[in-house]
Parts: structure tokens; C-alpha cells; sequence
């Protein structure tokens, strides 16, 4: 299996390369999971962007997934130089890259966008920081370190997902909180909990905002509120709305979450 040696991190990660004489060749989507998944959230929608003609790289962020956790002390910052060391490891350039991010992922993928030169930024069910999740995030991390994952397992998958979710997809993210090491867990609570907003307005770049239409964890309105922060031109700025989807939109809603992002048009150079 791939891993990449970052400092003292060794980060899972996978690799798709685009498919061979197709026309986006040599544009990389950068995949970046939140909190309790791992770049197996972003499976549905790889092959086929594989096959439009993107490379699609997505990594289990440091504490999650195949990621073992080193150090208990991170945030939305840390996790995005990671990412931006794990780019320059594989040698891709990040004009010719757009980052994705869902939901804690979010504050991750805007973090990168405010300070670098990228194609483009999409942000899926994104989160953004304040004191109104301090207790929510509280009361997970009581349950996790008394319990472990199980009860998180036990509840989200039905508690997050929308009225079009089915069975399989319940069954899909509780596979993906299980996997979860809970004090990894816990270390990313916590740096919900600690973050501050990225700087939107620092944000160039073409962005793509999705928002599951019954959201309960992030809500449509956390979406306008990131939106009118970003100040950049309208026109670079889109906002898709899915119908009856909850929080887990990769799973609800996987061939809109593809065909979104296929069609979304960068600033390449």
C-alpha cells in the first residue's frame, strides 16, 4: 500500500492517474475527507473522474483511516501542509490542481486555497468554525474516549444522512467510522473545537461550494455565510444545492457529487 513519509507522519494516500489521451489530462483533483471518514469517502466519485480525465490523489488524513496518529496536536493548518508536502512529494504542481474538501475538510482545503496558487476549490457540506459547535464536538469526545467509536457508529449514519439515503449507505459510513482510531477521533474534535475561519477573502481561485439541501451538521447557511466572506467575484463563485441529501454527500449523492465536479471549470493556466 502507498504511504507517504512526511516528517514524522506516514500518511495513506492513493493515486489514480487520468486516463491516457483525455482531454483534462494533467489536472489532479486533491481529495481531503473530514472528520470520522477517509479518502474511501471519495471512492465513489474517483473512477469516473478518472475516466473525464482527471488524476484524482486522496489521502487518509495523520489519525485517520490507514493514517496512524503520531501526535495528538493538530488543526485545520497542520493538515493542510501535510497535503501541500504530500503535493511536492509527488512532484504535482498546484496550478494544474484543484482541492476538494468535505466538511472539517473544508476548513482545510480553504486554508490551502488562501495561500496558494491553485486551479480551483470545491467545498462539500463545508464547515465553518465558531463557538456554535463547541458542545456538540464536546459531547462526542466524552463518548469516544468513554466508549470508542460504536456509539458514533451506532447513530450518525442515520442521524446525518438525508431522505434519499438508503441502507447501503448507512452501512457505508458506519464501515468508515469503525475504522476510525478513536483518540484520532478525538484529536480532530478538538481541532474543530480550537478553529479559527480561514481567510476567505484571501481566496482567488474558482470555487465550488455543494450543500445537502437537509444538512444538519452543516447547514445551507454555513454555506452563504463562507460564501459572502470569500469576496471574490461572483461570477468565480458557484453555489449547487442537492436535493434531499444529508451530510455525507459522496455517499447519498455520488453521481451529482461527480458530475459537479467534472464540469466545474478551474483557472488553469
Amino acid at each position: 500500500m502507498p504511504f507517504a513519509q512526511l516528517s514524522d507522519k506516514k500518511l495513506f494516500y492513493t493515486w489514480r492517474p487520468a486516463k491516457v489521451g483525455s482531454k483534462q489530462a494533467g489536472t489532479t483533483i486533491l481529495f481531503i475527507h473530514g472528520l470520522g471518514s477517509s479518502s474511501s469517502f471519495y471512492e465513489t466519485v474517483i473512477p469516473s473522474l478518472v475516466e473525464a480525465g482527471f488524476g484524482c490523489l486522496a489521502l487518509d488524513t495523520h489519525g485517520c483511516g490507514l493514517s496512524k496518529l503520531t501526535t495528538r496536536q493538530q488543526d485545520p493548518v497542520s493538515i493542510a501542509r501535510d497535503a501541500e508536502q504530500l503535493l511536492s512529494t509527488m512532484a504535482i504542481d498546484v496550478r494544474h490542481t484543484i482541492v476538494v474538501g468535505h466538511s472539517m475538510g473544508c476548513m482545510v482545503a480553504s486554508e490551502m486555497a488562501s495561500h496558494g496558487s491553485y486551479a480551483g476549490v470545491v467545498l462539500i457540506g463545508a464547515i465553518n468554525p465558531g463557538p456554535k459547535y463547541r458542545d456538540a464536538f464536546e459531547k462526542r469526545i466524552m463518548t469516544v474516549t468513554a466508549n470508542g467509536m460504536e456509539p458514533m457508529a451506532d447513530t450518525i449514519p442515520t442521524m446525518a444522512t438525508g431522505s434519499r439515503s438508503v441502507s447501503v449507505h448507512h452501512a457505508f459510513i458506519r464501515a468508515l467510522l469503525l475504522s476510525q482510531n478513536p483518540e484520532g477521533y478525538v484529536s480532530l474534535c478538538n481541532a474543530i473545537i480550537s478553529a479559527t475561519q480561514p481567510d476567505y477573502s484571501a481566496i482567488k481561485c474558482p470555487v465550488l461550494v455543494v450543500s445537502g439541501e437537509e444538512d444538519k451538521t452543516a447547514s445551507l447557511d454555513d454555506s452563504k455565510e463562507i460564501i459572502t466572506r470569500l469576496g471574490t467575484d461572483p461570477k468565480r463563485v458557484q453555489l449547487e444545492i442537492l436535493k434531499g441529501v444529508g451530510h455525507w454527500h459522496c455517499i447519498e449523492a455520488a453521481d451529482e457529487v461527480a458530475a459537479l465536479l467534472a464540469k466545474f471549470e478551474g483557472d488553469l493556466p
